[in-house]
């Protein structure tokens, strides 16, 4: 039987408790994406039915009650609709967030002190609960990597020791007054856990593939070739992928492949729905020195290494936003 080399790949199902190292290596070296089974993330899918039902309750506080949560400078609170995630867009994405969970713990914060509008302060230990079995989840994933890359078992988990860096977004993509002129895209193709149906995972051609070095920005990406394909909803599973720091951490291995929300057209006399996504954003600690590991448990003493923090910065100033 002759493979057919035009079939674009799929993104696989994983389990931290039946699926081996290197196939996690395998599929965040390529698509950069995972369906990652619930079964061992000490995450239920009831967990997430009931923060689903948080995040609506969330996105119907009235605007009057916003007005003490709104982003901070940790970037915790709410987010408007402003701007686009695809740094070469001059328009908005039609999607509002709300942030929990950041703190400061380089300038010596130790726990979260973040504001819930006054309505949502009866939910506050639920959606604690939530993130801290995120962080856990996350430690997870990051064990089971460090074994594909044969480093020690907790070196990845090492440099995520402050749960204070990580970000659970409450994404909303409201209905729309009038249906949209192009496409309907929410939000911009861009490099950053999203079960939300329309996300779409960009994979370059074969020789952007054979390019070496990070890149910092999405607009490095040339968008006109490659393929664009669709993440479906798997019961039970939450969708992850690689981020920019662990891409620098891997030189370049793991792949954050950028992606994109795009929601296929409704009938022209339907409106787009609203919808909703949880995403957990992990992050390594800020004072970590992000010398690039190789598998063989391999670890590359580079000379002027940036740490988290500076990385981070960078990228704000080649993207222009500082």
């Amino acid at each position: 039987m002759t493979a057919n080399h035009n079939v674009p790949p799929e993104i696989p199902l994983i389990s931290l408790i039946h699926s081996k190292p290197e196939e996690v290596l395998q599929a965040l070296s390529t698509v950069g994406f995972i369906h990652l089974d619930l079964e061992g993330t000490g995450i239920t899918q009831a967990d997430v039915d009931r923060t689903f039902e948080l995040s609506a309750l969330l996105h119907n506080v009235p605007q009057t009650e916003r007005s003490g949560s709104l982003k901070d400078e940790r970037g915790n609170g709410y987010f408007g609709m402003k701007g686009s995630l695809d740094e070469r867009a001059t328009g908005t994405d039609l999607k509002e967030s709300f942030v929990w969970g950041r703190y400061l713990a380089s300038a010596g914060e130790k726990a979260l002190t973040q504001s819930l509008p006054k309505t949502m302060e009866e939910y506050r230990d639920e959606i604690t609960r939530f993130d801290q079995r995120c962080y856990e989840a996350s430690l997870r994933v990051l064990d089971i990597l460090s074994r594909a890359f044969d480093l020690p078992e907790n070196f990845f988990r090492n440099t995520h020791k402050h749960d204070g860096s990580n970000g659970l977004a409450f994404l909303n993509y409201p209905a729309l007054e009038k249906p949209p002129a192009g496409d309907d895209i929410r939000a911009g193709s861009h490099k950053e856990q999203n079960g939300q149906p329309g996300l779409q995972v960009y994979l370059p051609t074969e020789s952007a593939k054979k390019q070496t070095g990070l890149q910092l920005i999405q607009g490095d990406v040339d968008l006109d070739s490659g393929t664009w394909i669709s993440a479906p909803i798997i019961p039970n599973t939450v969708l992850v992928n690689v981020g920019l720091t662990l891409e620098g951490m891997t030189d370049g291995l793991c792949k954050a492949n950028v992606h994109r929300v795009i929601f296929q057209k409704s009938a022209s006399t339907e409106l787009p729905k609203a919808r909703k996504t949880i995403a957990y954003f992990s992050t390594p600690n800020h004072e970590i020195v992000m010398n690039p590991v190789k598998p063989g448990g391999i670890i590359v003493q580079k000379d002027g290494a940036s740490s988290v923090g500076e990385f981070f910065q960078e990228r704000v100033r080649l993207a222009g936003m500082a």
